[in-house]
């Protein structure tokens, strides 16, 4: 980990960067933070992403360097220390890399007061006090609420270093913005509610409903290693939750080309299904110099199936929640199009209405669009031939899909056999490895009361510059998978997927994400933490101490 003196973190410095990024920024400063909460709370931010988290599906623990998290769980509690003294901290997962993190609630304190209570009347002590009855007397006790992140990072390609404007485990401050990997996937998410935890802890706040956070080692390969072995852990625990929040769509600050140009914050109501289907080609092979004329060979079965596949993609189907995606961007979407997204949303479009939007304008227009209409199939591997003077007498193609709700990994195989076509006879199917694939998660409703308070908190803190109201909040699909799937079986209400930060398309920030130059404004990271502490405050209710 590089000291924090490498770090440039000068306050007028500070200051001077975030004015020159502010005057870009279609949105208003925050108000959370004075200037000397920010810059610490940037300067442990920085120090987080100095720490090597990367996971990798092919070693012990998931994780590449375990030391490197071992060396974070040591700087956790020097870096949040009030968290670490109120909440109760857990090291849990596969070799104690991950977190599980409880903030007891005002209501499950007295609701443990009251089965003492019923104890002690069973055992024949003395009557309840005057106090001690109306706490009987109470309610039910609300349900917890799960709130998830994870500290692992995918890696970085040797090959790129150079092509970093600055290191990416330097947690560089720099031009307004902090840089690293992991900056905006997702340690940004971790930060952030440690950031607001700790500012609510100062105020004295306690939640009425008890809170967990949950920080995984590996949700970037699957999360097999640490959320799965959380979630389980809970459940033995007999712990039920009543909603999760995890990472997810992000605040698109140029809106979301090609339709809407105000600001956007997506949230993700459901997450796609996920399903490798390896292509075995046979052939009957032979020698180079003699090949044969009906293109019967392994690498021309396999070019074939795989030029069908880029040519012929899965249908295009339009389905919830993308239903309410369109319904929520067409007041903002100018033309036809805006009119057409709003009639397709309803629930009584005709079906060719609906074809037409999904085939016509969001499964042409761009790769994001059109994965929220139907299931993807790209083609991740190819292999074959071992020696140069030798047909190879079999091909693999691996074939990623993404799956719409509603679609089944036999839906996957009945369109690869349409795509093989007259090279049926010369090949099978079989899943990758050991896996069996999965269907899209179901769909949290967005009439839930904390879809409204997570769009509360967003809108409350990302307030348009220009005086103009706050940013938009839309529903939607999420094309890539999260952790919050391990833990649906513990979810009464199911998950919503946001991290409060924004990106901007137009100028390419979509492709830092696992990408060069991962980068989150200072702004940003402030105006997250807003976020954060806003909606622990609206989920959790509750008030100080001294209430």
């Amino acid at each position: 980990m590089m000291p924090i003196s490498s770090v440039e973190s000068g306050r007028a410095h500070q200051a001077a960067s975030s004015i020159a990024l502010e005057t870009a920024s279609p949105f208003a400063e925050q108000a959370c933070l004075v200037a000397e909460e920010l810059d610490a709370a940037v300067q442990r931010f920085s120090q987080f992403l100095q720490f090597r988290t990367v996971s990798s599906p092919l070693v012990p623990h998931h994780t590449v360097e375990p030391d490197e998290f071992r060396r974070l769980h040591e700087w956790m509690p020097t870096a949040f220390p009030e968290v670490w003294e109120t909440l109760e901290v857990e090291e849990v997962g596969d070799g104690n890399l991950s977190y599980l993190l409880k903030w007891t609630g005002t209501a499950e304190v007295k609701q443990q007061r009251r089965q003492q209570h019923r104890q002690q009347q069973q055992q024949q002590q003395p009557v309840l006090t005057e106090e001690e009855e109306e706490l009987d007397a109470a309610g039910q006790p609300l349900l917890p609420v799960l709130f998830l992140s994870h500290l692992d990072v995918v890696p970085v390609a040797n090959e790129t270093l150079a092509n970093w404007t600055h290191p990416p485990f330097s947690g560089a401050v720099a031009g307004g913005y902090v840089w690293g990997r992991g900056a905006l996937d997702d340690k940004v998410g971790v930060a952030g509610l440690l950031e607001a935890a700790t500012l609510l802890i100062r105020t004295g706040w306690r939640p009425l409903r008890t809170l967990y956070f949950a920080f995984g080692q590996d949700e970037e390969v699957g999360g097999g290693m640490g959320a799965a072995q959380i979630a389980a852990l809970l459940a033995s625990r007999g712990v039920k939750v009543d909603m999760v929040f995890d990472e997810g769509g992000s605040i698109g600050a140029d809106g979301y080309p090609p339709y809407s140009t105000r600001p956007v914050a997506l949230v993700g109501l459901a997450e796609k299904g996920y399903a490798t289907i390896l292509v075995q080609v046979s052939a009957a092979g032979g020698h180079s110099s003699i090949p044969p004329l009906d293109g019967s060979s392994a690498a021309a079965v396999a070019a074939r199936i795989v030029t069908a596949i880029n040519r012929r993609p899965p249908p295009a189907r339009l389905v919830a929640p993308v239903t309410q995606f369109l319904s929520a961007i067409a007041p903002s979407t100018p033309g036809l199009r805006g009119q057409l997204f709003s009639v397709a949303a309803s629930p009584l479009a005709p079906d060719w209405l609906r074809d037409l939007v999904a085939g016509a304008f969001l499964g042409r227009d761009t790769p994001e669009t059109a994965a929220l209409i139907r299931d993807t199939a790209a083609v991740t591997g190819l292999t074959l031939g071992f020696a140069d003077n030798v047909l190879p007498p079999s091909a693999t193609v691996r074939v990623n899909f993404r799956l719409l709700p509603g679609s089944t990994v036999q839906d996957v195989i009945d369109y690869l056999t349409e795509v093989a076509g007259p090279d049926l006879p010369h090949v099978r199917f079989e899943m990758n490895g050991s896996q069996n694939g999965s269907q899209a998660t179901p769909v949290t409703p967005a009439s839930s009361p904390y879809f409204a308070q997570l769009k509360a908190a967003v809108q409350q803190v990302y307030l348009l510059k220009d005086g103009s109201g706050s940013v938009d909040v839309a529903p939607t699909l999420m094309a890539g998978g999260t952790d919050s799937k391990h833990y649906l079986r513990i979810s009464a209400g199911g998950a919503l997927r946001h991290v409060p930060v924004s990106l901007n398309k137009t100028a390419g920030d979509v492709r830092r994400v696992h990408g060069l130059n991962e980068r989150v404004s200072v702004a940003d990271f402030g105006r997250g933490v807003c976020v954060f502490q806003r909606l622990l405050q609206l989920v959790g209710g509750g008030g100080s101490r001294s209430a």
